[in-house]
């Protein structure tokens, strides 16, 4: 059975020997928040830019959101739930969304390094993991928002939602969805994911501010579940199927249709496909 005797996240604990280089250098834990996008959305107002990337990170929210406005829910505990705020502005201002591949490239291996399995990516910023019979199903959701000044970019927050021992009901969830814990079978400690998801993005934080950013976007692109299939994807404008032939450099998926007409989607929801 799961149990979270053990299972302790605060300041002390997340950075205890963590050695990393650029993140974070502030960390705020709480026991339940509205969300932790706005807890740090507000933080980052009040702080310096030398205590800035600040980490943000709760047991239970009550009114969290992922992407497109959804809401996300779960239950106290069972998710690993955090924001991480920084103000990168040596970042170009359309290089924003690299954070995302930071972030789900850093996501997909901590996952892989604790529990072995064979994490991939959905496009833009969904992590999945195997559920049998060449399904998936997601675990994880990225979520990014940004703030632009005279200068260009000014901040920018990472929201990362992982469904650690429970995961939301089908009848709440457009596509299938999982835990780690009913992937593996196993107790997953929180705070070392945690801990080993920092390593992670700031093994590549260090590197794009270095302008070694070719790498990251391989490394992206080659994690990409959605690449090589037909998709179906739900745009504002309705939908589109086709198969997906590349990411451009902007991370944009290049779709052909039945048609054999290439589209360039820069936005929208993708479906799961069964198998690779």
């Amino acid at each position: 059975m799961w149990s979270m005797d053990n299972d302790v996240l605060d300041q002390a604990a997340i950075l205890a020997d963590l050695r990393t280089a650029t993140l974070p250098r502030t960390v705020r834990c709480y026991a339940q928040v509205g969300s932790t996008m706005d807890v740090a959305r507000q933080l980052l107002s009040k702080l310096h830019d030398d205590e800035l990337p600040l980490l943000v990170q709760a047991n239970e929210q009550t009114s969290g959101r992922g992407r497109l406005g959804r809401s996300w829910k779960a239950a106290p505990g069972s998710a690993l739930l955090l924001s991480l705020a920084l103000r990168p502005r040596w970042l170009p201002p359309e290089r924003a969304l690299s954070l995302i591949w930071m972030a789900g490239v850093a996501l997909c291996d901590a996952v892989v390094e604790q529990t072995g399995l064979a994490a991939l990516l959905k496009w833009p910023n969904d992590l999945l993991l195997p559920i049998g019979d060449g399904a998936y199903a997601k675990v994880a959701g990225i979520l990014l928002e940004a703030g632009f000044g005279g200068n260009g970019l000014d901040w920018v927050i990472i929201g990362i939602g992982i469904n650690v021992s429970d995961f939301p009901p089908p009848t709440f969830t457009r596509y299938p969805a999982t835990s780690l814990y009913a992937a593996t079978g196993q107790t997953i400690d929180r705070l070392t994911l945690l801990r080993t998801l920092l390593r992670h993005m700031d093994t590549w934080h260090a590197r794009m501010i270095d302008g070694d950013e070719q790498p990251l976007f391989d490394a992206w692109r080659t994690r990409l579940h959605t690449l090589g299939h037909t998709v179906t994807v739900h745009m504002p404008q309705g939908t589109l199927t086709g198969w997906v032939e590349a990411v451009d450099r902007s991370g944009a998926l290049i779709l052909r249709d039945d048609a054999g007409y290439l589209h360039t989607i820069t936005t929208g929801d993708v479906g799961i496909s069964s198998a690779l």
